[in-house]
């Protein structure tokens, strides 16, 4: 698990004792809860947090699947949630290794049920373009249809 954050972590922060190759130290934050459940976790931050890794979350989170072989990036898939600039360099670091991955979408809901449709966003379906309302219809969506190349 990678995230990333540019205000305090809103969680307990430990030294992380898994392995996650690709990832060198100093970069050694880990969510303490992950760490606990035997899940490796690294952190990123363009502040300057000790043990975060100094850029995007999705520049880390590249350096970790360039060291990972075939075999490993066949049993991965990318959630992402955050900002529309970080959703789409997560959709385009999927599409240029190959992976499936889903984005969570914030979008303002005015009803939030449907009804209003202030929240829909254009997608690129294999039916063509179609609007599609976060609110009743996401609001995670396939990155392929979100960020069409």
């Amino acid at each position: 698990v990678l995230m990333g954050s540019e205000v305090p972590f809103p969680f307990r922060l430990t030294e992380g004792k898994i392995e996650a190759p690709g990832i060198l130290a100093p970069v050694s934050s880990s969510v303490e809860m992950l760490e606990s459940w035997g899940i490796p976790s690294r952190l990123a931050s363009n502040e300057d947090y000790d043990g975060c890794f100094a850029g995007f979350v999705t520049d880390l989170a590249r350096l970790r699947l360039e060291a990972m072989s075939g075999r490993e990036l066949d049993e991965v898939q990318i959630f992402g949630c955050g900002p529309t600039g970080m959703l789409a360099a997560t959709a385009d670091l999927a599409r240029h290794f190959d992976l499936p991955c889903q984005l969570a979408l914030e979008e303002y809901m005015a009803c939030g049920v449907g009804g209003c449709a202030g929240c829909t966003v254009l997608l690129s379906t294999p039916d063509g373009p179609a609007m599609k309302r976060v609110c009743v219809d996401g609001p995670v969506f396939d990155a392929r249809q979100v960020y069409p190349e």
